[in-house]
């Protein structure tokens, strides 16, 4: 399994309409072709910042969805109306070794740069900490490695309800010693100063 990320930066003064824009081609993505498409916007980071994320099982799916999207007359208006209002898209793929659960109304994502030469053990051992946070507070983590851009990305993707909700979670873990043993034995599988958490509001 894949996912596939767009970001893009929003103009302040356009934010209302550049999120109209994208859940406008979320959901005729996902009514018209096929996609499972989530639209977000940063929580405590860049407030401008909008994604626009799918699953997908193959990525032969999303060439279809792609090819649908060239020939799709109102997703092509959204696109070049999109350009008034965005800036600085990117797109990503990432492959899905562990997914995640059901999407909530917040997404926490942690990612990380694995050392080269360790990359087997840094998987194995980031599916080691997702089962142990599964376990603890019974939440379905993902993890997902990068197809495009820095093939040393890692990420852990999961979900919450509330922002209390993933505040507790977090200081559950946080408090956790078998939980912070993982930090420790974490050193020669990651390049430190690497790790980073976003949190991104999904929108209905």
């Amino acid at each position: 399994m894949y996912m596939t990320f767009r970001q893009m930066q929003a103009d302040v003064a356009h934010m209302q309409d550049a999120l109209a824009l994208a859940t406008f081609a979320r959901d005729r993505l996902n009514s018209e072709h096929g996609g499972h498409y989530g639209v977000s916007v940063n929580i405590g980071g860049d407030p401008s910042a909008i994604s626009l994320a799918s699953p997908w099982a193959t990525l032969g799916e999303y060439e279809r969805v792609r090819a649908a999207i060239a020939s799709d007359d109102q997703l092509q208006m959204v696109i070049r109306m999109a350009a008034g209002y965005t800036s600085n898209m990117q797109d990503s793929i990432a492959q899905i070794l562990k997914a995640p659960g059901d999407r909530g109304t917040y997404a926490q994502v942690n990612t990380v740069m694995m050392f080269m030469p360790a990359v087997a053990d840094a998987i194995a051992f980031a599916l080691e900490v997702a089962e142990f946070v599964d376990q603890k507070i019974d939440q379905n983590v993902g993890v997902l490695t990068a197809v495009t851009g820095n093939r040393a990305g890692l990420m852990w993707l999961g979900y919450s309800d509330s922002l209390d909700e993933l505040a507790e979670n977090g200081q559950t873990l946080e408090t956790d010693p078998d939980y912070l043993a993982f930090f420790k034995s974490s050193e020669d599988k990651f390049v430190p100063g690497t790790l980073e958490q976003s949190i991104w509001q999904i929108l209905p």
